[in-house]
């Protein structure tokens, strides 16, 4: 495993927000105090973004390297974006993840970028296909020269792939029951 130390660390780190949430009987801790937590236990880590759901923590040992720290299903949706792009194309997309606990992740992280619009749908017509949106350019950095994306979400299922099926049913469908489809979902349409 890479970084194992690191590991041990995120486990610490688990078992002190552990401790905070059955204390107080909350869902997750207020990232105010989850950063004074692990800036006072760990002086090795500094702060360096902030997220809607997570605090990215750097660590002045391994400058790329950052450990974003976060509710555990905040975590577990990282993750999962991330392997849900085939392993050939992953590591060109996405900023490469190493491993995660109940509460961390391991993610390279590069330097802010300047990101044109072409490069953006580019990078978001590549990723449509596996169901993940969200991509803005504040989700993204520069890793080694290359655009990569750092923070996504997922939906159920690939949006381009429904609007296909979507678009391939129509002409199939029977007239009258197009008609009756076109009734019912009239209203929504009107309002």
């Amino acid at each position: 495993m890479k970084y194992e130390t690191l590991h041990h660390t995120a486990k610490q780190i688990d078992h002190l927000i552990d401790n905070y949430l059955q204390s107080r009987g909350s869902q997750f801790m207020p990232q105010e105090d989850l950063k004074k937590l692990i800036l006072k236990d760990f002086p090795d880590f500094y702060v360096r973004d902030f997220g809607w759901h997570k605090i990215v923590f750097g660590i002045h040992k391994i400058d790329p390297i950052v450990l974003k720290v976060g509710a555990k299903r905040s975590i577990e949706n990282d993750h999962r974006v991330y392997k849900r792009v085939p392993e050939s194309t992953r590591h060109q997309l996405f900023a490469r993840i190493f491993w995660h606990t109940k509460f961390c992740l391991l993610q390279q992280y590069g330097s802010p970028a300047k990101v044109t619009t072409e490069e953006l749908n580019s990078l978001r017509a590549m990723v449509y296909k596996y169901g993940i949106f969200d991509i803005k350019a504040e989700n993204l950095k520069r890793i080694d020269g290359d655009l990569k994306i750092i923070d996504a979400n997922v939906t159920p299922f690939p949006l381009p792939t429904v609007w296909k099926m979507v678009d391939e049913a129509k002409p199939k469908l029977p007239n009258r029951l197009m008609l009756f489809i076109k009734k019912l979902t009239n209203p929504i349409y009107e309002r």
